[in-house]
Parts: structure tokens; C-alpha cells; sequence
């Protein structure tokens, strides 16, 4: 092994494999810094093999390219095709690890938003925002989180009186490894639970959870196989594993891979994290839905007492720690980056398209889940 150091960063070379690794100490730092809870920021592009950072925008699916949804939202309303619907038996698919045939078509009216909540990533803001669009057009919306993405396949909604249901399909998305941290400091150092209900209970540095051991598909241990994926506790592979819906893999996760970004490509919109505060990219989702709003405070259950706790009993994570989850969370990586590379592509620039009510159908009786 070679080992050159330099101010800037340090080089690993490894059997032919270089990792460049930029502002080590800095890097280090921000993680470990306790200064904005779930806000930290490390650029993983260092710390992945090259062949996991693509340069062109579009999405690649099956062999396939596609435009993504991160970048390339739409408001065609997508339906399974009669086949598919009659084949569905409960498995989400007609065929092992494949997805429902879709017709799109962009004339039909909304009545509904599905919006599938990736925790730790902006998801409770999110939520408070399709409310006030779905209040504002008087129509449904649907919130899922925890459990898997598959539970709703695109496109396969049926309402209860078999009324037809034309739905607009949203999730959110953050850098894996960021979003691992900042699910560790949320309720993977101390219960959630314990610290919202249990007036008696004072975390310290005693009773917290250890980082190094944060380290699992499902947090503290490994997720099951023959019990389709939630998302409650996850540290590695998390996307993946809830849009295939699978905790374990035969084959490294590549086919548990081709099948989350599959599921994911078919969504209207993906709402990426890292774009928050770019006031350009809230001007265009607000000018997506037609409705001002986005980026407003929220506040989540837990997050002042996970807040104050952390900032009592500082995380310090060491940086070969942050290294070994990078690695853990390759193919998760993988899949994010497939996604919103194309983000940095457009530099600012979101050519989005513009709904208003004449693209919305009234609903006689809302139903807003929470």
C-alpha cells in the first residue's frame, strides 16, 4: 500500500483501487460537530469507488434510460394495465422482482397525492406542505412511512367505492450516509420514545447507544428476509431495501437494486434533500404544485428532545467510522447519485412544470391520512 499526504486531502491506493479522499480533517469535523442536528454535510464523492459516479443525466433502468423525477418531474397520471391488476396477488409484482406494465396519461384530472415519507430527510416538512396543497385543491392525500414503498405500486390505486383515482406520486430522497446519521442521533442513540414520554429519564453518554455499533440493514441488527422491509431502524441500504422492499440480498444487492430504482423512476416527483435551501429549486416546487409553502418550520416528534440531547452529550464519530458506513452504504449511494445527478447537471436551473387548479379534480369528501 502507498500512502501519500498532502494538505488538501490524503490518497489511499489499495491493489489499483484509489479512493481520493478531500479535506480529510475537515470532513471529520462536520461530522462530528453537534452544531446542526441532521444538517451535516460531507461530500461522499471522495469516499465511493469512481464507477459509482455517472456523468450523464439520464436515469438508467433495466438497460433502459429514462429522465429522472428528481430532476424531471411530470404530472401524467399513470394505471396499471388491466393484466397487471388481475395478476397482482399481493406481492406488488406479476413476476419475481419485476413491476406492473404503466400507461401514462397526462390529460386526466389529480384527486390525489401518495406521498411516501423516507425518514430523515426533510419528510415531516414535506408532509406539512402537501397538506396545505391537497387543502388548497380539495383533494386526497396519502401519507406512507415506515413501511416498505411497495405496499402502493404506482399507478394501482383503486379507491374503497371504486371510484377512479388519479394519483400524483411523491417521496424524497437525502444522501445515504447523512441520513444514516442524522436516524442514529434522532432515535438510534436513545429511545424516542424514552425521551418524549419518560419525564425521569436524562440521557447521558452512559446510557446512549454506541455509533460503532450502527452499523446493520435495520440499525443495531440485520434486517429479516422472509419479512418484507420497514423503515424503522436502518443504517445501510435503506433505500434500497424499502423500494424493493426487500432486508437481504443473494447476489451484493443488485438485484434488490435494479428493482428500487425501477420503483423510484416511476414516481412524478422525487424531492431531493441537498435542495432545500437553493431558493431557485423552492420557487420551482412551489411553482410545481402551484402553492406557496415549501420549506416552512416543522417540527417532528422527537426532534426538540433529540436536539437537546445531542447537544448535551455531543456525537463525536470518527472519521474511519464515517468511512466504514460510506462503504456499507455503497449501492445505496449508487442509487442516489443515479437519481440526482442530473441536479448538477441543471446548476440551478429547474425547468419544472407549472400545475394550477385546472389540473386538479375537487373531492366531495377529503381524506387527508397523517
Amino acid at each position: 500500500m502507498r500512502k501519500r499526504l498532502s494538505s488538501t486531502g490524503v490518497v489511499f491506493v489499495c491493489f489499483g483501487a484509489v479512493i481520493v479522499i478531500v479535506q480529510l480533517w475537515h470532513a471529520a469535523t462536520i461530522h462530528s460537530s453537534n452544531k446542526y442536528h441532521g444538517s451535516d454535510h460531507l461530500d461522499h464523492r471522495s469516499l465511493i469507488e469512481p464507477s459509482v459516479v455517472q456523468d450523464d443525466m439520464n436515469l438508467k433502468v433495466n438497460g433502459r434510460e429514462k429522465l429522472s423525477p428528481a430532476c424531471f418531474p411530470h404530472r401524467k397520471v399513470a394505471k396499471q394495465t388491466v393484466y397487471d391488476i388481475k395478476e397482482n396477488t399481493g406481492n406488488n409484482s406479476t413476476k419475481k422482482n419485476e413491476l406492473p406494465d404503466l400507461t401514462y396519461n397526462d390529460n386526466k384530472l389529480i384527486t390525489r397525492i401518495y406521498f411516501y415519507h423516507v425518514r430523515k430527510a426533510g419528510g415531516t416538512m414535506i408532509r406539512k406542505y402537501l397538506k396545505k396543497v391537497a387543502s388548497h385543491y380539495k383533494i386526497n392525500l396519502m401519507i406512507q412511512e415506515n413501511k416498505n414503498a411497495g405496499l402502493e405500486e404506482v399507478g394501482s390505486y383503486v379507491s374503497y367505492d371504486r371510484l377512479e383515482q388519479n394519483t400524483l406520486y411523491v417521496t424524497n430522497l437525502r444522501d445515504p450516509v447523512e441520513r444514516s446519521i442524522s436516524h442514529f442521533k434522532y432515535d438510534g442513540r436513545w429511545d424516542c420514545q424514552q425521551l418524549v414520554k419518560n419525564s425521569s429519564f436524562i440521557p447521558t453518554k452512559y446510557n446512549a447507544n454506541s455509533f460503532l455499533t450502527w452499523k446493520q440493514t435495520r440499525g443495531f441488527v440485520q434486517s429479516k428476509c422472509d419479512v418484507p422491509f420497514s423503515f424503522i431502524g436502518c443504517a445501510v441500504n435503506c433505500y434500497i431495501q424499502t423500494f424493493s422492499g426487500k432486508g437481504c440480498t443473494a447476489d451484493n444487492w443488485l438485484s434488490e437494486y435494479a428493482l428500487a430504482i425501477d420503483r423510484l423512476s416511476r414516481y412524478n416527483l422525487i424531492l431531493v434533500f441537498e435542495k432545500f435551501r437553493d431558493e431557485n429549486y423552492v420557487q420551482a416546487i412551489e411553482d410545481f404544485f402551484g402553492v406557496k409553502g415549501f420549506g416552512e418550520d416543522s417540527i417532528m416528534f422527537c426532534g426538540p428532545e433529540a436536539r437537546e440531547a445531542n447537544k448535551k452529550v455531543p456525537l463525536h464519530v470518527g472519521f474511519e467510522s464515517i468511512l466504514k458506513l460510506t462503504k456499507l452504504n455503497e449501492m445505496d449511494t449508487r442509487l442516489y447519485r443515479e437519481t440526482t445527478k442530473c441536479l448538477d447537471e441543471l446548476a440551478g436551473e429547474y425547468a419544472f412544470p407549472k400545475m394550477n387548479a385546472s389540473d386538479f379534480l375537487t373531492q366531495k369528501n377529503i381524506f387527508v391520512s397523517d
